[in-house]
């Protein structure tokens, strides 16, 4: 049965897959078996990750580009279908919120966060879908967040954004069903990237978040590769629309 769980002759593309949780997914699909293909805005940083990636034995390419860069993300897949023929894998990992209380956040800093958390994905997975559903076999993966559910104070764009994936997941995959395109988002808890950096630098909020998981640790990047694997494998051939939360029991405890 482990072969529903190969990746390979797949091609995936993994944004914001210069750190954290989008290079840890992306090791994990390239793992797998996939030929996976870094996207960022820092092609040296990027270049960096690829070369990990291949000296562990992995294939990956970079495509450094912006989410929000409406021509350029057009451009990278329109590049990557030509190059490998087919694109079957997205994953949507990149992501951007504001710190700030909501009485101070302008309309710039609420679109700057919906624009890459939410539009970007709506955007980046319209164009893949079309080529995927042509070819009758495609995996789209977004990444939410538990605050899409549970919220916190200074961060009301980034929960704004993070539902709206929810939404997204579940229409998308009610209309790509058919198609042979499966849409599921994951949700993780509070991981020790550097998104978090300054959680984790307060001694009391990062001890807060830790006594506030059951499993009593902060995640990592790879606890997601796991899930992110199950989800673009055929081992997930049946599963659409779902909401699959990562946060070591967070969410589940009072």
């Amino acid at each position: 049965m482990t072969h529903l769980f190969s990746l390979e002759g797949r091609v995936a593309l993994v944004t914001g897959a210069s750190r954290g949780l989008g290079f840890g997914m992306a090791q994990g699909l390239a793992q797998a078996g996939a030929h996976v293909i870094l996207n960022g805005r820092d092609q040296a940083t990027l270049e960096l990750r690829r070369a990990e990636i291949e000296a562990s034995g992995g294939k990956a390419t970079i495509a450094p580009f912006d989410v929000c860069d409406r021509k350029a993300a057009d451009a990278a897949i329109d590049e990557i279908e030509h190059r490998f023929g087919k694109l079957d894998i997205l994953i949507n990992n990149a992501a951007f919120g504001v710190p700030r209380d909501f009485l101070d956040t302008s309309d710039d800093d609420w679109r700057a966060a919906l624009d890459v958390a939410l539009d970007s994905c709506f955007r980046l997975s319209r164009r893949a879908a079309r080529s995927m559903a042509q070819r009758g076999w495609g995996r789209i993966v977004m990444i939410g967040s538990v605050n899409a559910r549970i919220s916190r104070g200074t961060n009301t764009s980034y929960i704004t954004a993070k539902a709206g994936l929810e939404g997204l997941t579940r229409g998308m995959a009610v209309e790509l069903a058919a198609k042979g395109v499966t849409v599921n988002c994951i949700a993780p808890g509070y991981m020790a990237t550097d998104i978090n950096t300054g959680l984790r630098a307060d001694p009391a909020r990062y001890d807060w978040i830790l006594n506030r998981t059951p499993m009593k640790r902060w995640g990592k990047p790879e606890d997601l590769a796991g899930a992110a694997m199950f989800l673009s494998s055929d081992a997930s051939a049946f599963l659409t629309g779902q909401v699959l939360v990562i946060d070591g029991g967070m969410t589940i405890a009072i």
